[in-house]
């Protein structure tokens, strides 16, 4: 890069080691203008409009790593739904996956999204029904453009955090005389109050957004009702905004055995919907007041772990979650379990599974983490079933009963393993991968098929190119310079391609060329924002014959040598057509 100002960030220690920290928050109204099927309970078709549904979407960007974290308000989606998603993201986007998070509030007044998946096997007679795969387009789209718009509003941004206390909630498993587990209140049961907030702010400390963290079911308004509704969080969210005058992300938590105080009304006035505002928006309000330290030195770090645990015998499992299950024979079978983390700083760890957890599991996590703010996503990513702590299988109930594909060893399973993770290989994670080497090596395709060039894995070829491992890129890439990656594709496909690159806007807009031995891109070098500041775009298709060849990336045509094209620090090819 030729600015050297960019480097004294490499320069400094620990948790600095790293770009500007920016964020950006967009929201975008969902709310259909038409009767839809609503998920939840019985099959129902609504017939209004209470309050209005949303996706809120956060992007937050290091210098670094890139995250996106959406919530909508809509109660479930299959994991393939997800899957489906994330797919289009990482071939449009350059976001891959695991800086993908898709979390649902769980409210049980909201349209379906694709296919039933798990729901299916569990409650078939909800879902005689065809597929709404309009409204489901229209909802991916949403997501694809709102990602697209907060990118471009990325600003300078401080990140603060705390914790707040709400008692909206209750444990709902009421144990009867015989021991049996029914849907109800338990007001000695567990349950889990605490409200967890980060705040993310301007660099004037003016704020952009909020997140909360609260567990609680969508479920104020019952079956009878058949206005759409965002419920308890689309309510409480509402009210926030309205107060802060920024969007606020609701994030469900461990809510598989915790209901609102009310619950399962027949319509908005007898549910007291309009009562959360101040039972858990003034909480959160509250919270949000002691968050009075906010830092703009922000590093993340996002990962995936697989757990795997038995799945119930004789379960039907759907055609579409094929990957989330495996075989052990002898007609035994696993559920694989994706854990997201998410690590910011040093102090901040938060994980999410795709289920609805019991929240004595996540309340012990979050006792024994080394981090003092760890904080459990629920309902991220699809879902697939109601995981139970062990002790509650005696009870029964429908938890346990009818909707979980899970045995005893589930809870055992989920806190060894993210246990472990939190306080092992998750604990050396940002300030050792910040340190970079460039070692030129051969790229495979991933398990999905994606090859990711890497800058790490580059060939810098040129008198003035260098590899900055403090950016994990290439930069000072004047007019002759070069890199060169050798690959090996196993077979030949058409690949969507997305540079990730940064640049400043005064020498943005000079023409590049990525080559293989048969196919060609040539493009333009567009803006990012700065040298500090990396963006990624898709390019442009190519396509790849199966064996080892070379990728070539270069100036397109001569300019000023004292002047340089871009910094790059990665190529990704994703297979078109990639579910």
């Amino acid at each position: 890069m030729p600015s050297g100002s960019a480097h004294t960030f490499g320069n400094l220690p620990g948790p600095q080691n790293t770009g500007i920290f920016r964020a950006a928050v967009v929201k975008i109204d969902i709310t259909p203008d038409q009767p839809k099927m609503l998920l939840g309970y019985n099959a129902r078709q609504s017939t209004g409009v209470h309050d209005r549904i949303y996706h809120r979407i956060v992007v937050l960007n290091d210098g670094t790593t890139e995250f996106c974290l959406v919530s909508s308000d809509i109660c479930v989606i299959s994991p393939s739904e997800y899957d489906h998603l994330a797919s289009l993201l990482y071939q449009q986007l350059g976001i891959a996956p695991e800086n993908f998070w898709w979390t649902l509030t769980h409210t049980h007044s909201a349209p379906e999204v694709g296919v039933p998946g798990l729901p299916e096997v569990f409650m078939g007679e909800r879902y005689k029904h065809p597929v709404d795969t309009a409204y489901t387009h229209f909802v991916e789209q949403k997501i694809i453009e709102g990602i697209k718009q907060a990118r471009k509003q990325l600003v300078k941004a401080k990140l603060g955090v705390g914790w707040g206390h709400s008692n909206a909630n209750i444990n709902r498993r009421a144990i009867d005389v015989n021991g049996k587990a029914g849907l109800g209140m338990n007001p000695d049961g567990a349950v889990d109050k605490k409200i967890g907030l980060i705040r993310i702010d301007k660099e004037d400390g003016s704020p952009i957004a909020l997140i909360s963290n609260y567990a609680i079911h969508g479920t104020a308004l019952g079956a009878p009702n058949l206005q759409i509704s965002g419920d308890v969080p689309g309510i409480v969210a509402d009210y926030v905004e309205e107060k802060l005058g920024v969007p606020m992300l609701f994030i469900n938590g461990a809510a598989g055995n915790i209901a609102p105080i009310y619950s399962t009304y027949p319509n908005p006035g007898a549910a007291r919907l309009s009562q959360f505002r101040v039972l858990l928006g003034d909480k959160i309000l509250e919270a949000n007041k002691s968050i009075t330290a906010t830092i703009d030195q922000v590093n993340i770090f996002a990962s995936k772990l697989i757990i795997e645990t038995p799945r119930k015998e004789n379960l039907n499992w759907p055609s579409d979650l094929g990957n989330y299950s495996r075989s052990i024979g002898n007609g035994k079978n696993l559920v694989r379990l994706p854990v997201g983390f998410l690590k910011i700083n040093h102090d901040i760890a938060i994980w999410s599974l795709p289920v609805e957890l019991f929240c004595e599991i996540s309340n012990e996590i979050r006792d024994k983490s080394p981090y003092p703010y760890t904080f459990y996503y629920g309902y991220t990513n699809g879902w697939l079933g109601y995981l139970p702590t062990a002790a509650e299988f005696k009870h029964g109930g429908y938890e346990v009963e009818t909707v979980s594909p899970y045995t005893v060893e589930a809870e055992a399973d989920v806190i060894e393993g993210v246990m472990n993770y939190l306080q092992g290989e998750l604990r050396n994670k940002i300030s050792a991968d910040r340190v970079s080497v460039n070692r030129p090596s051969l790229i495979v395709p991933d398990e999905t098929g994606v090859l990711e060039l890497t800058a790490e894995k580059g060939k810098g070829i040129g008198t003035d190119i260098k590899y900055m491992p403090e950016w994990k890129a290439f930069g000072w890439f004047r007019n002759k310079d070069k890199i060169e990656w050798e690959i090996a594709p196993r077979e030949e496909k058409e690949y969507s391609v997305i540079l990730e690159w940064s640049v400043s806007d005064e020498d943005a807009g000079k023409s590049f060329i990525l080559e293989s031995k048969k196919d060609r891109i040539i493009g333009e070098v567009g803006k990012s924002g700065s040298w500090e500041t990396f963006a990624s775009e898709k390019i442009g298709t190519i396509k790849l014959k199966p064996g080892k060849q070379k990728i070539i990336f270069k100036p397109y045509k001569d300019f000023d040598p004292k002047q340089a094209l871009l910094d790059l620090r990665k190529i990704i090819f994703v297979p078109v057509g990639q579910k």
